[in-house]
């Protein structure tokens, strides 16, 4: 087995995605959509949400602003490999 040098993976960069709640819907609803179409997620607005890179949940958090207005995850909790949740 071959060492890993992790200085050089901290380099490698990796997609994040941020899961902020799920909805479904039939076909016709969706094909109804027009722009203003409110779609209710399930989830509460305060509730956390889970941060993945490239498809493994890492982090829960919250939603925040930046003082540039955008959004961003601040993360509250940290996902072992043994409590990752399941993404479907």
């Amino acid at each position: 087995m071959t060492d890993i040098d992790l200085d050089a993976l901290g380099e490698v960069r990796v997609g994040l995605t941020v899961l902020v709640g799920r909805a479904t819907a039939s076909i016709g609803e969706v094909l109804s959509y027009v722009p203003g179409t409110v779609v209710p997620l399930d989830v509460q607005a305060d509730a956390p949400v889970e941060l993945f890179v490239n498809g493994i949940a890492i982090a829960s958090g919250e939603l925040v602003a930046t003082q540039e207005g955008s959004l961003a995850v601040q993360i509250t909790e940290l996902v072992r490999p043994s409590q990752e949740p399941d993404p479907s």
